[in-house]
């Protein structure tokens, strides 16, 4: 018999009142409960899952941790400081994979609070068990007028999902989430949604992106989640690590990069994706030469069916007007119909933040960005197309400008035509679309 069982018999021999026969059981269980939820999770070959905080569920992001156990995740840290933190690294049917975890510590904390805040029973709250009593499992915390103010739960300002959302894609999330079952099991899931929502969007649609959407989106495959991570597949490289490379990898990375802007806009018969920040750390290519989106904080999902006006309607629109855009939609959801007119200032943002020799046009750094409002990252002295060959700089360098800012109508589209073209030339790439 366990040592810790002889221990409760012995105590219960003892001679003593009901009265205290009683309270020692529950002490007993009380201490039995704690050292069970303090144990590190571990499968029979000793691998180390804490880290995934699977205990804290269903106020997690998903239960399927066989896959930590498969792929032998056994580091529970990051190289370096990474925006999207990597948490370990694993294999899952021979294919490289990440485990990552997507929000700071008090983006969670805050999260719990609300929890035991909407219980019934606030004063005792577990809040990883107490997730099932709240609002946040009901049809109501899963619409879509719910969601354009609840992310004042866990954020301190408002995620690019809950700006210009449509009741159509919420739908769409909830019957990916919770599929016929039981009820305790469709509670389960609707915690996994809502706890997903408010904290790891990137999960969210990796999840629909990548599973439910027939189009074949340049994203990183979604395997599942366990307790507050999720595992996804491993993109490769973040783009400052080709910014020395040749120049035909270079203008191959260029012409995907644009390419992924063409998916994002055309690809799909439902869904139009905006990208509201562009930097050299969002993107990655992986050992074959492939590019990916790798950061989904700030990416909108627009409903097709909602737009007014038409994608071909040509306009001037260059950085002053995109901005003052942005900030309309931050507090009038009427202003997100009009989307189609600046979806294509995804092309000026990687034209003047990525693509641009930087070192010349130093003013493009800074492009399309907030002010005081975005973190400052470290952005490199040059862009992609720096050095580029004799024949093609001027050409080049007169699309790049007109990408950036167009001096007539269509005149950033007839650009990006003709940096795609111009590049392909110099090295002979296909049009992979």
């Amino acid at each position: 018999m366990p040592t810790f069982y002889r221990w409760i018999r012995v105590l219960l021999d003892l001679r003593a009142t009901r009265g205290k026969q009683f309270l020692w059981t529950v002490l007993l269980a009380v201490v039995f409960v704690y050292i069970l939820q303090r144990a590190p999770i571990r499968t029979t070959n000793g691998v180390d899952i804490s880290w995934a905080e699977r205990e804290k569920c269903p106020a997690c992001v998903g239960d399927t941790c066989e896959l930590l156990h498969r792929g032998n995740f056994v580091k529970a840290e990051s190289d370096r400081y990474l925006k999207k933190g990597i948490v370990s690294t694993g294999m899952v049917g021979g294919i490289m994979v990440v485990a990552k975890t997507l929000n700071k510590e008090q983006a969670w904390q805050r999260y719990e609070k609300f929890i035991c805040r909407s219980s019934p029973r606030p004063q005792v709250c577990n809040a990883s068990s107490f997730i099932l009593e709240t609002v946040l499992v009901t049809d109501a915390a899963l619409t879509l007028t719910w969601l354009r103010e609840a992310w004042r739960i866990t954020q301190e300002q408002k995620t690019a999902l809950s700006h210009c959302g449509s009741a159509r894609f919420v739908q769409e999330l909830k019957q990916l989430y919770i599929e016929n079952g039981s009820r305790s099991a469709t509670k389960l899931r609707r915690a996994y949604l809502s706890t997903s929502l408010h904290l790891n969007e990137e999960s969210v649609l990796l999840r629909y992106f990548t599973t439910k959407s027939t189009t074949p989106w340049p994203f990183p495959k979604f395997y599942g989640a366990c307790g507050r991570v999720i595992v996804v597949e491993h993109a490769g490289r973040t783009l400052d690590a080709f910014l020395d490379s040749p120049w035909n990898v270079r203008a191959d990375i260029a012409v995907q990069l644009l390419q992924l802007v063409d998916t994002l806009r055309e690809r799909d018969p439902d869904w139009i994706l905006l990208l509201t920040d562009i930097s050299f750390e969002n993107f990655a290519v992986d050992s074959r030469g492939q590019l990916r989106l790798i950061d989904f904080d700030d990416v909108m999902v627009f409903d097709r069916r909602t737009a007014v006006g038409s994608h071909q309607e040509k306009v001037i629109c260059n950085e002053e007007c995109y901005m003052d855009w942005q900030k309309k939609i931050t507090s009038d959801q009427d202003h997100c119909k009009d989307f189609h007119r600046y979806t294509q200032m995804m092309y000026a943002s990687i034209c003047a933040r990525l693509l641009s020799n930087l070192l010349e046009h130093p003013d493009r750094h800074d492009w399309g960005d907030e002010g005081d409002f975005k973190v400052k990252e470290e952005i490199p002295g040059k862009g992609l197309l720096h050095d580029p060959p004799v024949d093609i700089r001027g050409p080049l360098e007169g699309a790049l400008g007109q990408c950036v800012e167009e001096t007539h109508p269509g005149g950033r589209l007839d650009a990006v035509l003709t940096l795609k073209q111009t590049l392909e030339m110099t090295h002979g790439i296909k049009d992979m679309l």
